[in-house]
């Protein structure tokens, strides 16, 4: 006789697996769940855009007064007394041909050939130095002075001299008309060489007293080709004079012979 299943009933087998099967898929996915919670945590705020950069409030800063708004100071004229004009400051009025001044800028002036930044270097005046005023360019920014260490001359930028120590920048009348040696001795703080015509005669020898060497021309004038330079504390053999007695032609102990400035040689 057949066995046939009875409708209703399950099998033993049939009623244990759905429960278990269900229970490990239940934990499975609270597992994986709770693992991609924390695993989003994490990647989120790295995938966010980033915020907004904060700027500190812009502040208003109230402007600098213009020059127009600031106290001008009227120009100085220059005494014994008083403090010395700033380097720069241009009063013809102040130094007139034939005044004494002593140079102001602390880096010292150039001398040049001719009145313009291009005109040829000639040397240098050290600050402190007195020179006389002899002309002033036409535009008036250039100044001709004779210095009275060594008598040379050219041209210097002007507004850079002061007044003599002991004594008024701008030179009287009678003092302007004559020769600066005849200058009294309290303003005349650095001292002044003699004539070399005096002290050397032709034949005899010379050192060079200049501090900065002199420059060897080829023939008697500023303007002459320049062939070499002598050191300071160089002995030379003056061989003549020019005929304005400005020049002195001399000869190197290696056989060199040129013109140099007269008065820039000690008797040796």
């Amino acid at each position: 006789m057949a066995n046939y299943p009875v409708r209703g009933r399950s099998s033993p087998a049939a009623s244990g697996f759905p429960f278990g099967t269900l229970m490990a898929l239940s934990l499975s996915v609270g597992v994986l769940a709770a693992l991609g919670w924390q695993a989003w945590r994490f990647i989120a705020p790295l995938l966010a855009p980033p915020a907004a950069p904060q700027f500190p409030r812009a502040v208003r800063v109230d402007p600098l007064p213009s020059p127009t708004s600031l106290p001008s100071s009227p120009s100085v004229r220059v005494s014994g007394t008083e403090s010395l004009p700033a380097a720069g400051t241009i009063d013809p009025e102040a130094f007139p041909p034939g005044s004494r001044g002593r140079v102001i800028e602390p880096i010292g002036l150039a001398i040049r050939s001719q009145p313009s930044a291009d005109g040829a270097y000639q040397g240098g005046i050290v600050a402190g130095e007195t020179v006389t005023v002899l002309e002033y360019s036409a535009d008036g920014r250039w100044q001709r002075v004779r210095r009275e260490l060594n008598g040379q001359e050219g041209w210097v930028r002007a507004g850079n001299l002061g007044p003599v120590e002991g004594g008024a920048a701008v030179a009287s009348a009678t003092t302007a008309a004559t020769p600066a040696v005849e200058s009294t001795p309290e303003s005349t703080p650095l001292p002044t060489r003699p004539p070399a015509a005096t002290s050397i005669a032709p034949g005899a020898q010379g050192r060079v007293i200049e501090p900065i060497g002199l420059a060897l021309r080829a023939t008697p004038d500023r303007e002459g080709a320049y062939i070499g330079g002598l050191p300071m504390n160089e002995v030379v053999t003056v061989l003549e004079y020019s005929a304005d007695g400005r020049w002195q032609r001399i000869r190197r102990q290696n056989g060199q012979e040129g013109w140099v400035r007269a008065g820039n040689l000690a008797q040796e």
